[in-house]
């Protein structure tokens, strides 16, 4: 079911609505629009930190070139190997021998400070020069390596690229290190081979630059054209082989062992050979999200900064609602005597002081309408008993009389004392409201007259249940009924009239239900319909006089309890031929009234 929501909470929380909208609509569509910024910035941040090394990487690598160069443009190299290559006198093989030291010598000069690097000249008829110890590595086992007839394939001033390589120099560094070797042929003018060079430098030095240029998230790496790892931060991957790696085809990002990398790449000058940078994509763009979360951080705190702002605001100008609110439930209520109290000078405090005024007005109409009802029902009361038919006072009396001296009995003084106690209710006109035991008490006296006046014998028989004998009910209530069964209902035979009172309280209801039944000749049902609208129609003047006791008949008892009790009293009839008549009235059950006696709901019923 939808909540039903007062005004200040609809206007709070439409305001929520339009502002949480908004800002989760802003965060939705910053966030698409620069996921493509955030992998350009990273990939520009990857890229940047790769250049500074591929600078260093390009540097070891050409000092390696630069090396071989040396060699290959030296002509007393040269010289010397092709001098090896011819015979002599023993004069020119001591000259030779005294070139060779020199040569020695000059190599030795040129290779001092590359202690990283591990040079070996190779010239044919046995002409070796290396800048390390034989005993370290007998560069003679170089001849077996199967890259080492690739060098006869190339051309002159060329470069063969052998790659990673274990470290078989007997070095103390050798475990857990590898070589980049070059190699280069040795040419004459005439393009034939005299010789090889062939230069070492350890991975290590390449390493160094990876892991110096890298930071803790990211992974740098020199890789082959067949994507085998010659040099990487991570030592356990020298010379495994990327699986991801695609030579002719480059993506902005990778996905590796279920997670996804930021992809940089730059080329290597000397060769072939790629230098790599990969770093796992939430981590290169989170120093960016960082700044637009506090970015978004601030906008979500000004929006609730403003929201809650709006609320107060809110409140304050609905304030007054509210408590007009709540002072018109309680009016609702049936709390006439308050007031609002409201102040101010906006329309609902205007509002609400029209509504004081109209409850001052109110008020005041009901208290006059009390005051007017109250003389009303006295002025209805009086009005009533004076409808008594006094020519059967008259016959009455003149009756008793005759009686009492022709016989001068015991009944006959009975009857005095029925014709006193009834005279009395009637000239007593104080109590509008007396205990139901002397109403009935009222109507005994009346049947005892009635039977004497017209010499049929009817009976009374009451049925109280406990308590209803105190219930207070309007005077002379019951004498009209009681009236219309003896003169209609028996027409001079003898019969039963019954009055049963029953205390009501089922369903929440406070009444009392009074019955007054008979056996007599009862009505046809054209006439008990006739009877039944003629009630219903209930008209503000008094019905016509009739003949009998007082001539008010049923329908001016229920216009006087309908006058009393409003709505709340209810009449019933039922009424068939040859068996009787059964009346019953139903109003509030009451044993103390008020100054005036008014039901809040009689008024303007």
């Amino acid at each position: 079911m939808i909540p039903k929501f007062s005004l200040r909470k609809k206007l709070i929380w439409s305001a929520l609505i339009c502002f949480l909208l908004p800002l989760g609509g802003i965060y939705w569509v910053t966030n698409y629009l620069t996921k493509d910024l955030l992998l350009d910035r990273a990939i520009v941040s990857s890229e940047d930190a790769l250049k500074a090394v591929q600078s260093d990487v390009n540097s070891v690598l050409d000092q390696t070139l630069e090396l071989s160069n040396m060699v290959l443009t030296n002509s007393e190299i040269r010289q010397q190997i092709m001098s090896r290559q011819k015979q002599g006198t023993q004069e020119y093989k001591n000259e030779i021998l005294v070139n060779y030291s020199r040569l020695i010598r000059l190599l030795d000069e040129l290779f001092r400070q590359h202690d990283d690097y591990y040079v070996t000249i190779l010239g044919k008829n046995d002409f070796t020069y290396t800048n390390y110890s034989h005993n370290d590595f007998n560069p003679a086992i170089l001849y077996k390596q199967p890259w080492f007839a690739e060098l006869n394939q190339i051309p002159s001033f060329s470069t063969y690229w052998v790659g990673l390589q274990d470290n078989y120099f007997h070095t103390a560094d050798k475990d857990g290190s590898y070589l980049v070797t070059i190699g280069r042929p040795i040419r004459t003018s005439s393009n034939s081979i005299i010789g090889y060079v062939i230069i070492s430098v350890n991975e290590r030095k390449i390493r160094n630059h990876l892991q110096s240029g890298s930071n803790s998230d990211q992974d740098m790496m020199l890789l082959d054209e067949e994507g085998v790892v010659i040099s990487h931060s991570d030592p356990s991957l020298i010379g495994s082989r990327m699986t991801w790696w695609n030579q002719d085809e480059r993506a902005r990002t990778i996905e590796m062992d279920g997670r996804e990398y930021v992809y940089a790449e730059q080329s290597i000058r000397p060769n072939t050979w790629s230098l790599v940078s990969l770093i796992p994509l939430s981590s290169a763009v989170s120093k960016y999200k960082q700044i637009l979360l506090i970015s978004f951080g601030l906008q979500v705190l000004f929006f609730t900064l403003f929201c809650i702002l709006l609320m107060v605001l809110i409140s304050a100008f609905t304030k007054p609602m509210r408590e007009l609110s709540g002072f018109i439930t309680r009016i609702g209520r049936g709390q006439l005597d308050i007031r609002s109290g409201i102040r101010g000078n906006n329309e609902v405090t205007q509002l609400a002081r029209t509504i004081d005024h109209m409850l001052d007005r109110i008020e005041s109409n009901i208290e006059q309408i009390t005051v007017e009802q109250a003389k009303k029902r006295k002025a209805e009361l009086e009005m009533l008993q004076a409808q008594i038919n006094p020519h059967f006072m008259f016959n009455l009396l003149n009756s008793i009389r005759l009686n009492i001296l022709i016989e001068g009995d015991k009944e006959n003084a009975e009857l005095i004392a029925s014709l006193s106690s009834l005279l009395r209710m009637t000239i007593n006109r104080d109590n509008e409201f007396i205990p139901l035991h002397e109403e009935v008490q009222t109507v005994h006296h009346y049947i005892r007259l009635m039977n004497f006046r017209h010499a049929n014998q009817v009976r009374l028989e009451v049925n109280y249940e406990a308590g209803c004998e105190q219930a207070l009910v309007p005077r002379f209530m019951i004498q009209p009924i009681i009236e219309n069964a003896i003169i209609h209902g028996y027409e001079q035979f003898a019969g039963v009239i019954f009055i049963e009172a029953v205390h009501i309280t089922e369903k929440g209801a406070n009444d009392i239900s009074i019955t007054v039944r008979d056996n007599g000749i009862g009505m046809s049902e054209a006439a008990l319909q006739e009877l039944r609208a003629n009630v219903d129609s209930v008209q503000g003047a008094a019905a016509p006089a009739k003949k009998g006791f007082s001539g008010i008949g049923v329908k001016n008892v229920f216009q006087r309890l309908r006058l009393i009790y409003g709505t709340n009293a209810q009449l019933e009839i039922h009424s068939e031929q040859d068996i009787g008549t059964n009346i019953t009235l139903k109003f509030p059950f009451e044993v103390e009234r008020g100054e005036h006696g008014v039901d809040s709901d009689s008024g303007g019923r």
